[in-house]
C-alpha cells in the first residue's frame, strides 16, 4: 500500500499534489487570540504598576489615572486600586471602633495583611498587562465606578 492518491486519467501530478493539500485539513499551532489595545496597555502599564507600587508607602497615586483618564488600563487599575483604599478606610474605622472591646487590633492587624495580599495580586496583574479583578473586592469596583470612562 502507497501513500500517493490515485491519478485519475487526465490529472496532471502538479494538480494531484493540489488536491491532496487541499483535501487534508491544515493544522497550524493555535495561537492566543491578540490582545486587544496592547499598545493601550503597554501606554498604561506605567502608570498602572506605579499605583499598586506606592500603595506601600501609602502615597495615592491611583488618582492621577482616575483624574486623567486617558488610558482605559491604567484607569482600570486606578479603579481597582480606589477600591482597596476604600476597603482599607472601611476596615480602619471599624476596627477603630472595635478596639474597645480589644478585638480591633486583631481585626486590623488582618485587614492589613488582606490588603496586602490583595496590592501585591494587583501588581502582578499590572506588571503581567492583566485586566483582572481583584479577589473579593474587584466586582465592587467593577459595579461602583462603571461611570469612570476613559475620556
Amino acid at each position: 500500500m502507497t501513500d500517493e492518491p490515485e491519478v485519475t486519467p487526465g490529472q496532471q501530478p502538479d494538480e494531484q499534489q493540489a488536491q491532496a493539500e487541499t483535501s487534508a485539513p491544515a493544522q497550524e499551532p493555535s495561537a492566543p487570540p491578540p490582545v486587544s489595545g496592547s499598545s493601550e496597555i503597554e501606554e498604561g502599564r506605567t502608570f498602572a504598576i506605579l499605583s499598586y507600587a506606592l500603595n506601600f508607602i501609602l502615597l495615592p497615586f491611583f488618582l492621577i489615572p482616575l483624574i486623567m483618564r486617558n488610558n482605559e488600563f491604567s484607569l482600570y487599575h486606578a479603579k481597582q486600586n480606589l477600591m482597596l483604599w476604600l476597603v482599607g478606610m472601611a476596615g480602619i474605622v471599624v476596627s477603630r471602633i472595635l478596639m474597645m472591646v480589644c478585638i480591633g487590633i486583631i481585626l486590623m492587624l488582618a485587614l492589613m495583611i488582606f490588603l496586602l495580599v490583595l496590592n501585591i495580586i494587583g501588581l502582578i496583574n499590572a506588571v503581567k498587562g492583566e485586566q483582572k479583578p481583584l479577589p473579593v473586592v474587584g466586582r465592587w469596583a467593577e459595579d461602583w465606578f462603571k461611570g469612570l470612562n476613559k475620556a
